[in-house]
């Protein structure tokens, strides 16, 4: 397993402490935060880091396959370190967004892959968004 600097290197970015603590706080939330979040959490540690640092990098990061940017309704992109494919549960009341890996014991990658196999599309990306309300705001 190689380290996320190594995965820097191999990819041909520059390893500096401001890339570690970006991906860091990407792989360390629950949250999808977007550019404005990662620079608020970062700029703590990093004061003089300029927003435009921060995207540039997600950018990077995207670019690179390290991470993935989700388009989530609104016009602000938010971003994700689990690339794996995955669903991504989405409240339409608080509009907090959720990582599934579970199917309920269907993998329901493997099925959209062989939907688009038969229509004789070849994947790129696979997302799997579901919109609804999480159970907060289901009982109100």
């Amino acid at each position: 397993m190689s380290t996320f600097a190594e995965k820097l290197r191999e990819k041909g970015l520059k390893v500096t402490p401001q890339r570690m603590a970006i991906y860091s706080m990407l792989c360390n939330t629950a949250a999808h935060p977007t550019a404005e979040n990662v620079w608020e959490e970062i700029k703590r540690d990093f004061p003089a880091v300029s927003f435009n640092t921060v995207y540039t990098t997600l950018g990077a990061f995207e670019q690179a396959g390290l991470i993935q940017r989700l388009h989530i309704g609104g016009n602000k992109a938010h971003y994700d370190a689990h690339v794996a494919p995955h669903i991504h549960l989405h409240c339409q009341g608080c509009g907090r967004v959720e990582d599934c890996f579970e199917g309920g014991g269907v993998d329901l990658v493997a099925v959209g892959r062989q939907i688009a196999d038969q229509a004789g599309y070849a994947v790129g990306k696979i997302e799997l968004n579901l919109y609804g309300f999480c159970s907060q705001c289901k009982a109100r």
